[in-house]
């Protein structure tokens, strides 16, 4: 008995040919949606895990940013105050083995008062950038404010931050500090002006309407901020009168740019 013969129609045969490929190529879309699918989901974690990671920076830096200005506000301004009354009794001290202690202290004062800058500094965003002289010299005489009673007027003249090398920078931040710190012990002044022009030199000039220079003055102090002059090749005088205030000028030469001779 012979089989049957295989009568489907040739057109039946196209179309499931046809079916067969539409399933292959569906298949095939699907397998490249589920990728996508996939890559997308990978993306999307990405940008969750960068995002948690943003925000845990943010805070962080937030963070910082706080506890700077605690340093700055409270802790350095305590810091800066004890040195200051340190430095009023050291004066009255007649003890010249406990007025060297005292002095001692105050000097590991004003070291903290620089560690905690440098720490302030550091805790913010861009530590790599510098503070630039003109802020520093206003942190410092904002924070004698408090001791002084009263705001000196203060102006400021010429590329401070351009001009003024580091090691002179640093010489005039601490002849600063000086004046304010005398200026504060013993001028009982109601009144004061600062200011501070650059040029071919740089020139820094307190005065105030207090009593004048007295016996109290730490000549230490004032033989600090000469030598540190000299040391430029600058000058300091200060004149002073009973009941009339006290004038001061710390003047030091800058470096000037070297210019390429012409033929």
């Amino acid at each position: 008995m012979s089989e049957p013969e295989d009568h489907e129609p040739s057109s039946t045969r196209a179309e499931l040919a046809a079916a067969h490929q539409r399933i292959a190529d569906l298949t095939e879309e699907l397998d490249t949606t589920n990728r996508g699918i996939i890559a997308l989901h990978t993306e999307l974690e990405a940008a969750r895990d960068a995002e948690a990671r943003a925000w845990a920076r943010n805070a962080v830096l937030a963070e910082r940013d706080r506890i700077a200005r605690d340093l700055h506000d409270q802790v350095i301004q305590r810091v800066f105050s004890a040195g200051l009354i340190l430095q009023g009794s050291a004066a009255l001290i007649r003890n010249p083995r406990a007025a060297e202690r005292v002095r001692t202290v105050i000097g590991e004062l004003d070291a903290t008062v620089r560690d905690l800058r440098t720490a302030i500094f550091g805790l913010h965003d861009h530590p790599q950038e510098a503070v630039s002289l003109r802020i520093q010299l206003a942190d410092l005489i904002a924070e004698a404010d408090d001791n002084l009673g009263f705001s000196p007027t203060v102006s400021f003249a010429g590329p401070i931050d351009a001009a003024v090398p580091d090691h002179i920078a640093a010489d005039l931040l601490a002849v600063t500090r000086e004046a304010l710190s005398n200026l504060a012990r013993h001028a009982h002044a109601t009144k004061a002006e600062l200011s501070l022009a650059v040029g071919d030199e740089l020139v820094l000039r307190v005065s105030d309407n207090g009593r004048g220079l007295g016996t109290t003055t730490r000549s230490s102090g004032l033989r600090n901020m000469r030598e540190r002059a000299q040391i430029h090749d600058g000058g300091f005088s200060i004149t002073s009168e009973p009941g009339a205030g006290t004038r001061l000028e710390w003047r030091v030469p800058l470096p000037q740019p070297h210019v390429p001779a012409t033929d």
